[in-house]
């Protein structure tokens, strides 16, 4: 990445709230972010040829070489070195619990997708194949990866549609996710991560064994990790509706201390697994937390 750079107008959470279409967001951040380098983030793709590979059947047929095969007699198609770069795969937690909205202005949920909006945006403007899993108990949506405008407009489709939904499994979905992967490549992680946190380490463990390059995007509102109440509470869990009422003090030094420990294990099992993870609060300027993102993630620019 070039380091030097222009000054970014940072578009915050709230400029963006009244924004309904998904794709005008992702649009807006991203062309915002380029503008504020002297560099553009997009590696671009090379249309050089490299070889040829057997057509494969289900193909759509304008990929055949025809020249070739008048020659050959041989239904062939050409391989660009575009078509060698990063399979990505965005993973998306769309349990309960990614709805709250208690000090930011967009829920956990609407921050967590739009970044994947602007991450697909990205990935796929630089000629990556970039796919889309949703997730809650299970895993509700699986789009595999590709490189195409028209995959950028189905994963558009498909976030614009999608709500908060069922309780947290986030460890036992992405553990079924890393296990029908074939291929190696990027995994994006976008979660609350408010699960086991053993189950949560494993299904890493899991994704870093079939080869996967693995990013954690942890999004959380800012109340979660400043939790500072002095009057009583009455809390409503988002995924299993109990509620209780709490001594808003003595709730804020329990809440703290497990958070604490359950962060500092996640965190010590993601540098032990050489993944990196970025906390990201959801009253941070988007461009600023892509930026943060993306400076993790240098192969990228």
């Amino acid at each position: 990445m070039n380091k030097e750079t222009a000054p970014i107008s940072f578009l915050k959470p709230e400029h963006l709230a009244p924004i309904r279409s998904l794709s005008l967001r992702a649009k807006c951040i991203v062309e915002g972010l380029i503008a504020g380098f002297h560099k553009s983030p997009y590696h671009g793709f090379s249309s050089e040829f490299l070889e040829y590979r057997p057509y494969r059947i289900g193909e759509p047929a304008r990929n055949v070489d025809w020249r070739k095969y008048a020659k050959t007699e041989r239904s062939v198609v050409r391989l660009f070195e575009d078509e060698t770069n990063l399979f990505a795969r965005i993973l998306l937690d769309k349990s309960a619990s990614m709805g709250l909205r208690a000090a930011g202005a967009m829920s956990k949920f609407d921050f967590a997708r739009t970044l994947a909006a602007s991450l697909a945006w990205i990935l796929i403007r630089q000629r990556d194949a970039v796919g889309l899993a949703v997730f809650d108990e299970k895993v509700e949506i699986s789009i595999a990866p590709r490189s195409t405008n028209l995959q950028l407009k189905t994963i558009m489709a498909n976030l614009e549609k999608i709500m908060p939904g069922e309780s947290t499994n986030c460890g036992s979905a992405v553990d079924a996710i890393a296990g029908s992967l074939k291929k190696r490549g990027l995994c994006i992680l976008i979660s609350d991560l408010f699960d086991n946190p053993d189950t949560v380490i494993s299904s890493l463990r899991h994704l870093r064994f079939k080869k996967q390059d693995v990013m954690v995007v942890w999004v959380l509102d800012p109340l979660e990790i400043d939790f500072k109440r002095a009057d009583r509470l009455k809390i409503r869990d988002l995924e299993t509706h109990e509620e209780l009422v709490l001594d808003g003090e003595m709730a804020g030094y329990f809440y703290k201390r497990d958070f604490g420990e359950h962060r500092k294990k996640i965190e010590e099992a993601c540098r032990e697994l050489r993944i990196d993870c970025v906390i990201m609060q959801t009253n941070e300027p988007f461009q600023k937390a892509l930026v943060r993102l993306l400076e993790k993630r240098g192969r990228l620019f």
